[in-house]
């Protein structure tokens, strides 16, 4: 039942989502069969819209797994059911493993589909093998694991509205501090993401990964002390 109240959460963010991949791949399809201008890179204007996708994939799925969420609308205070959700005989803990587990999958299998589309839209030249493409989209899943557990903690004491711009905010703050700060590689997940990434860099950032996803255990048994200690 909990699976199925994540899902019925999610569906429709996932449907918009897939539905806006396949409009923007059309789109960046037509724009690559023209002639790039000259110093024009197209591969790393790819990597960045795929990167902008998934700031906004990880930002819309997660979930507190107390506060239920509505179909595809940001909204402030308690949704109608989430006392219901409540009072069902499952812990807190519970709550939130399942709801964030299933914004996480769905997280995973949009990046999955943006990174197949990378590799249909990189210019030949760049020689994207299926190797790096894979490489990519498991480093996007694992760097894309910490912010995503950021937006969970959020959400067990923000409303949703605030949680979204919460989370995009965060990423943009940790962009910045990668950008004007000489952060180890390791500790940079923007970079990670970015020029650090498999597809341009022909290496895997696997100090920033294993660091995304420690950062998101913390994150995670945070988000888990303050739900079950929050007041509804």
């Amino acid at each position: 039942m909990l699976w199925l109240k994540g899902w019925l959460e999610t569906r429709y963010r996932m449907a918009f989502s897939l539905c806006f991949i396949g409009l923007v791949m059309v789109l960046s399809h037509v724009a690559g069969t023209k002639q790039p201008p000259p110093g024009a890179r197209p591969l790393e204007a790819l990597v960045l819209m795929v990167n902008s996708f998934v700031v906004v994939f990880f930002s819309m799925l997660a979930g507190a797994g107390i506060n239920t969420q509505p179909a595809l609308q940001a909204t402030k205070g308690l949704h109608g059911s989430t006392l219901f959700t409540l009072s069902l005989p499952v812990s807190r803990l519970r709550l939130l493993v399942i709801r964030s587990s299933m914004g996480w999958i769905g997280m995973a299998l949009l990046i999955t589909l943006l990174c197949i589309g990378l590799g249909l839209l990189a210019p030949k030249d760049a020689s994207v093998t299926d190797t790096q493409i894979i490489e990519q989209a498991a480093a996007l899943i694992a760097c894309a694991t910490g912010f995503y557990y950021l937006s969970v903690m959020l959400g067990t004491f923000l409303d949703d509205a605030w949680r979204i711009w919460g989370s995009m905010l965060a990423f943009g703050a940790f962009w910045l501090l990668g950008a004007y700060t000489p952060l180890p590689n390791a500790l940079n997940l923007v970079r990670a993401i970015g020029e650090g990434s498999p597809v341009i860099a022909h290496t895997m950032p696997w100090g920033a990964m294993a660091f995304s996803v420690g950062l998101a255990a913390v994150l995670f048994v945070a988000a888990w002390k303050i739900a079950e200690r929050r007041e509804f």
